[in-house]
């Protein structure tokens, strides 16, 4: 991603326990001009591996199936969350931002994923203003489409804020979502220098 350990984004350090790659780049269906007159064409992303939970699935695997069965320190795990789990290792603190059926809402705040049912999932809310109204800002910038479209991961440490997108897969790079776009397009006319293109990562992973 960068020749130079002081350039890169605070989060690389989490996830570098599992990142195979991190150069790729995230070719946008539509590129993105900001009021600077800077043109965004791509998005930063990693390729990580991760190993393969042998237990048994989830009760409710989320229609994920064979990509909600990651193991990470004996924890059966979604990607979105092991994602988590490493940023947290390294201090920071965040959801899995779950908008499943929430119509440009969010369904729940996530970080965890207990063997229950999908309507029993603990629902964490963001207590912390600052990430909540950088959050709320970002919806409120992506009319009409609001929280649709917002990045899997939210996670923040001090004045750091970032969002992952994962996607399984590692023959080629991705790509993002109409809707994915808009909300990294959104994100960058907040105006807020703590997001900024290296505040975004597009996570594709793979087992190992």
């Amino acid at each position: 991603m960068t020749t130079d350990p002081s350039e890169a984004p605070g989060w690389l350090r989490a996830l570098a326990p599992h990142v195979e790659r991190d150069d790729l780049r995230i070719v946008l269906k539509t590129n993105i001009s900001l009021p600077t007159g800077r043109t965004i064409t791509e998005v930063p992303g990693v390729l990580m591996r991760f190993p393969r939970w042998t237990g048994e699935p989830f009760t409710d695997d989320f229609g994920k199936k064979a990509a909600g069965m990651i193991e990470l320190d004996g924890e059966h795990l979604f990607a979105e969350l092991a994602v988590l789990r490493l940023l947290e290792k390294d201090g920071w603190t965040g959801r899995w931002v779950n908008t499943y059926s929430g119509k440009g809402e969010v369904w729940k705040y996530l970080t965890e994923w207990r063997d229950v049912p999908r309507q029993e999932q603990r629902n964490r809310v963001l207590e912390e203003p600052e990430p909540r109204q950088l959050l709320a800002r970002v919806a409120t910038m992506n009319r009409p489409a609001r929280y649709a479209g917002c990045w899997d991961v939210f996670a923040w440490r001090g004045d750091e804020f970032a969002f992952f997108q994962c996607k399984k897969g590692s023959a080629k790079p991705g790509s993002l979502s109409t809707e994915q776009e808009d909300w990294l397009r959104s994100a960058l006319y907040v105006g807020d220098e703590r997001l900024r293109l290296g505040s975004f990562c597009v996570v594709q992973w793979d087992y190992r």
